[in-house]
C-alpha cells in the first residue's frame, strides 16, 4: 500500500493519508513484535524448536497409534520462507523508489494542473543547457527545450521552456515532444517529455511514470500478501482426509544425511549435475527413506531421533513423481506421540516405494494430531538489535515520505537498507 500510494496517487490529501497510514501500520507491527519478544523473552533457536515440539505433543497418543483420518494442511508452513524471499527485495525496491523519486510536483506543474491542462505534441524551437550522461553522442541527456504554446486568441504562440530527459542522444529543434500546458493560460509555462506517461506523472504529482511504478507495486503487493499469508493466516488451515489408498510406512527417525538426486540427461543428451540437500532419514520396511523438512535439519534431528510414527503421502503424488524423476513430492511424518511434521520425499524414492507390496493402512477416524511447525516461535528468536535496526529503518522510511528533495534522500535510503542488515549480523551473536 505504501509503495502503490507513493507511486500512483497524485499529490493531495488522499496520497498523504494512504502512505502515512501504511507506515503507521508497519510501525505498529514492529512495536507488536518487539512487545511480544520482550514479554515472552528471547530464546535460542534450539530452545525454540524444543518448545514447538513440546506444544505439538498430545497426551492421548501412544506407541503403535494408527493413522489419523484427517491431516492438517501443510502448505502454509513454507509461506513464511516465501514471504521473506519476497519481502526483502520488496523493501529494497521501496527504498529505491522513495530515494530516486521526486517527492512532489514542481510549482509549474501544480499551477498548470490547477488551471486545467491538455497534452499535445508540439515542435521544439530551441534547445539549451544540455547535460550528457557520457561522452558518446548516443548517451542519455537532459536539456532545456523551448516550444511555442498556442495562444487562446489564435495569435502568435507563447514561448515556454521545460527541462526534459531524452534517451540515446539529445532532442533537436524541429522534433516533437509531448507537452502539457493550460490552453486558457499559456503564460503559466509547460512541462514536457518524450512519453505521455511521464508528462501525466509530472502533472498529477506522481513520483515515477506509471511504467516504472508497476514493477515496484507488483513486488509490494505480493510481498505484503506473502507476509500476511505466512504469519497471520497460518492457524486457519483446512484439513486433508486420509483413506486406505494412501501410501503409509511405519518409520523411525534415525538422523540426517545428504541426499543426492539421480543423474539425468537433457533432451540433447547432456548430463545434468545432480542436486544435493540434507534430509531427515527414516528407517522403514522399504529401507531408508529421506524426508526433507522446511526447517533446520541440524536443529530438528537431535530432538526427533528415535521417534516412531507413520510416513504418509498421497498415491497421486507418486504418479506425479513418476513423470518427474527430479524433484520432491509432499509427504508427512505422523509421530506416535501426536504430532504431524510436513516435508517432502524425493520423487525417485517415492517411485521406488510405490511399486513395493504393502499391507492395509490402519486408519482411526477418532485420532487427532497437531501440526509441528518448528518456525512458529520465530518472533522469540529475533535478536533485539535486529528489532532496533528494523525500527530505525522504518523511521528512515518515514523521513523519505516528507515532501523535501535533495541528495540526503539517497543516503537515507542506503542507511535504511543497511542498518537492519548490520544489526542482524551483529545481533546474531547475542546469547
Amino acid at each position: 500500500m505504501l509503495t502503490a500510494g507513493w507511486l500512483f496517487l497524485g499529490v493531495g490529501t488522499l496520497r498523504t493519508a494512504v502512505v502515512w497510514a501504511a507506515l503507521a501500520a508497519l510501525a505498529a507491527c514492529l512495536l507488536a513484535l518487539t512487545g511480544h519478544a520482550l514479554a515472552t523473552g528471547r530464546v535460542t533457536p534450539q530452545r525454540a524448536y524444543e518448545l514447538a515440539l513440546d506444544a505439538a505433543r498430545t497426551s492421548t497418543a501412544g506407541p503403535g497409534a494408527p493413522v489419523p483420518a484427517k491431516l492438517a494442511a501443510s502448505w502454509w508452513t513454507s509461506a513464511r520462507f516465501v514471504a521473506v524471499g519476497i519481502a526483502v527485495p520488496t523493501a529494497v525496491i521501496l527504498l529505491w523508489a522513495l530515494a530516486a523519486a521526486e517527492p512532489d510536483r514542481s510549482p509549474t506543474a501544480g499551477r498548470i494542473a490547477a488551471a486545467g491542462y491538455v497534452i499535445k505534441e508540439l515542435p521544439v524551437v530551441a534547445v539549451g543547457n544540455v547535460e550528457r550522461a557520457g561522452s558518446s553522442p548516443r548517451a542519455d541527456s537532459e536539456a532545456d527545450y523551448t516550444v511555442r504554446l498556442p495562444a487562446p486568441d489564435g495569435g502568435k504562440g507563447v514561448p515556454a521552456t521545460f527541462r526534459a530527459e531524452v534517451d540515446n542522444g539529445v532532442g533537436e529543434a524541429g522534433e516533437t515532444f509531448l507537452v502539457g500546458y493550460a490552453p486558457e493560460r499559456p503564460g503559466l509555462g509547460a512541462v514536457g517529455a518524450t512519453a505521455r506517461s511521464t508528462v501525466e506523472a509530472q502533472l498529477a504529482g506522481r513520483t515515477q511514470p506509471g511504467g516504472a511504478g508497476f514493477f515496484v507495486a507488483f513486488w509490494a503487493f505480493f510481498g505484503l500478501a506473502g507476509l500476511l499469508l505466512g504469519t497471520g493466516l497460518g492457524a486457519q488451515h483446512r484439513r486433508r482426509r486420509v483413506d486406505a489408498g494412501w501410501l503409509a510406512l511405519r518409520a523411525t527417525v534415525t538422523g540426517t544425511a545428504e541426499y543426492v538426486e539421480p543423474r539425468t540427461r537433457t533432451a540433447k543428451g547432456e548430463e545434468q549435475k545432480p542436486d544435493r540437500y540434507d534430509c531427515l532419514t527414516l528407517r522403514t520396511e522399504a529401507g531408508d527413506v529421506p524426508l526433507r523438512l522446511i526447517a533446520s535439519h541440524a536443529l530438528a534431528s537431535p530432538l526427533l531421533v528415535g521417534v516412531d510414527g507413520w510416513l504418509l503421502w498421497r498415491p497421486a503424488a507418486s504418479k506425479e513423481a513418476a513423470a518427474e524423476p527430479k524433484g520432491q513430492c509432499a509427504a508427512d511424518f505422523v509421530a506416535d506421540d501426536g504430532w504431524q511434521l510436513p516435508g517432502r520425499v524425493p520423487c525417485a524414492e517415492a517411485v521406488r516405494v510405490a511399486v513395493l507390496p504393502r499391507g492395509p493402512v490402519p486408519v482411526d477416524a477418532g485420532r487427532r494430531v497437531r501440526l509441528l511447525d518448528f518456525g512458529s516461535l520465530w518472533p522469540r528468536i529475533v535478536p533485539r538489535r535486529t528489532l532496533l535496526g528494523l525500527t530505525l529503518s522504518a523511521a528512515a522510511t518515514g523521513a523519505l515520505l516528507l515532501p523535501a528533495d535533495g541528495g540526503w534522500r539517497v543516503w537515507t535510503a542506503v542507511a535504511a537498507a543497511l542498518v537492519p542488515l548490520a544489526t542482524a549480523v551483529t545481533g546474531g551473536r547475542e546469547a
